[in-house]
């Protein structure tokens, strides 16, 4: 591809990019920037330079890549001011500049939604088979099927410990912890990521919850709930979690900080790859540092940005994107090894991270394995496969709308019914094809049947806006719900026991309920399947 020179000196500049080899269209807006202009050989690296969302969405730079439409020539602004313009002058069936960067926002916009709708779904839905063997979820749930709106027809839980605490819709620590990550971004405004405020506000998740939404921390997982109760955690989280590590000599690699990454790929539209790839680290290391934790947030925070920039599109670019994480991975092991004290730690066994990142099916992970079941690489390869599956159907439907649209519900399904952390696994695997066919291709009997739904809409589009990719005046620092203590104030030890006590009535309710349903449909000859199964 031929180089094209781009002077930032100039207010607005509009670049389209071609070659016979990509099909995309590249609209972009820069702002003054800097005094010198800069060479660009490859879309990425134009990208990778120009893309900078703002949070004046008047002024948003807008990036949005077609299928199917080229791009052949080049419109621009000089050193003087003269606008060049070729005969075609991105005059593409008619749609004027204004539309086509309209239309990419309005893409990127359903994405972002898709994503932390997405993963929000593919958490509740997962709830229903957590902790189950596949043969346990087959006979829990016969008909493979899963409902959760409307509430009337919503699709019981199999009832035992673990689910009773839990309504049909409900998320939980997964998403939980996902949603302190964007709470911390929203508050700054989207100006300022800061893993260290994560960790404070994940420390005030474990003592009482998600507090915007007056929920308790439901789900706590041992790696978590050990490292942050931790005395020094607040002063040193990294820390902490590295002599945690090290205590269970290098062995614990759970999924706990791949479950909440895929924020990070939003908030990181506007980021370099290599430093969404830090990023991601950053964020993980709070709690885990095993190596293959790092690399599997890193690698699925960069496919979410990628799939939102459309620089993720087919298999291949998964590939590309796991090569460049493993390349990032040797420099950032580098410098961590400069640490004398660390010389020890193992590295990643790249072979192991190969036979994860690409299989042949869903069975060759052991989503199920009792022991195995919350290791971080089958929630990364189940992630991943499923990725892989959801674009396989979509060239195999030459991209059709109604595949996109088809897709979620059947594949998460496959997963979920699959048994072992699968509501982590769902949560993962849900923000990838989130991002991939967007909100409105997710299925509306599950969509519409999320709780707390409304809420996070409305803090999902505050995050739109500050991006630059919605209409409207969303400031996050004004928004108490993005407060440490949700706007609610933190609330005392009478308060939680309080809170507790009526959710084990409420827990107490509903089993009463059920029963007696349960009850009245045996007296109708139909039995208990007739109430779950419907």
């Amino acid at each position: 591809m031929a180089c094209m020179e781009v002077d930032k000196k100039a207010d607005v500049e509009v670049a389209v990019l071609s070659s016979k080899d990509i099909r995309v269209f590249v609209a972009i807006v820069l702002r003054r920037q800097a005094s010198h202009a800069f060479l660009v050989n490859e879309p990425n690296e134009f990208l990778d330079i120009g893309l900078h969302l703002i949070p004046d969405m008047k002024s948003a730079l807008v990036v949005s890549l077609y299928n199917g439409c080229l791009a052949s020539e080049a419109l621009y602004t000089d050193d003087v001011g003269n606008q060049t313009t070729a005969p075609s002058s991105m005059d593409i069936f008619g749609i004027t500049p204004e539309g086509i960067s309209g239309l990419a926002r309005e893409t990127i916009h359903d994405r972002i939604i898709g994503c932390l709708f997405g993963s929000a779904l593919g958490d509740a839905v997962g709830l229903y088979t957590e902790f189950l063997s596949g043969d346990m979820s087959a006979t829990a749930y016969p008909s493979r099927k899963f409902v959760l709106h409307p509430e009337s027809e919503a699709t019981l839980f199999r009832s035992d410990a673990h689910r009773n605490p839990h309504r049909p819709g409900e998320w939980t620590d997964d998403t939980d912890h996902a949603l302190l990550i964007l709470l911390s971004c929203l508050h700054k405004d989207c100006t300022e990521l800061d893993a260290q405020d994560f960790a404070s506000r994940l420390s005030i998740w474990v003592r009482f919850g998600l507090l915007a939404l007056d929920t308790l921390p439901l789900g706590l997982g041992r790696t978590v709930g050990a490292i942050v109760r931790t005395r020094t955690y607040l002063d040193d989280p990294e820390g902490t979690a590295r002599a945690h590590w090290k205590n269970t000599n290098y062995h614990a690699a759970p999924n706990g900080s791949l479950m909440r990454t895929h924020p990070l790929g939003l908030l990181c539209l506007d980021k370099p790859l290599y430093d969404t790839f830090e990023t991601a680290a950053a964020y993980s290391v709070v709690t885990h540092v095993d190596p293959r934790c790092i690399i599997s947030c890193a690698i699925g925070t960069a496919l979410i940005r990628g799939l939102l920039r459309q620089q993720v599109r087919q298999e291949d670019d998964i590939d590309t994107t796991i090569a460049e994480g493993l390349s990032w991975w040797t420099g950032y092991r580098a410098r961590q090894m400069q640490d004398p004290d660390r010389r020890d730690e193992p590295d990643l066994d790249l072979a192991e991270f190969r036979r994860h990142a690409k299989v042949e099916n869903l069975d060759a992970l052991q989503l199920d394995d009792a022991l195995k079941m919350g290791y971080v690489y089958k929630t990364f390869g189940s992630g991943v496969h499923l990725l892989r599956m959801a674009m396989r159907k979509s060239a195999d439907s030459g991209h059709s709308l109604s595949a996109q649209s088809a897709m979620f519900e059947p594949l998460m399904t496959d997963l979920v019914m699959r048994g072992g952390d699968a509501d982590t696994n769902a949560c993962f695997a849900g923000a990838l094809l989130g991002a991939y066919v967007g909100y409105r291709a997710l299925p509306p009997h599950w969509r519409d049947g999320l709780r707390h739904g409304s809420w996070l809409m409305q803090k999902t589009e505050g995050l739109c806006q500050l991006l630059g990719v919605a209409e409207g005046t969303y400031k996050g620092s004004d928004d108490k719900e993005t407060s440490p203590d949700g706007g609610r104030g933190f609330p005392t030890e009478k308060q939680m026991d309080e809170k507790v006590m009526l959710l084990q009535a409420d827990m107490a309710r509903r089993q009463q309920e059920r029963t007696r349903m349960e009850e009245q449909g045996q007296k109708k000859g139909k039995g208990i399947g007739w109430l779950k199964w419907k």
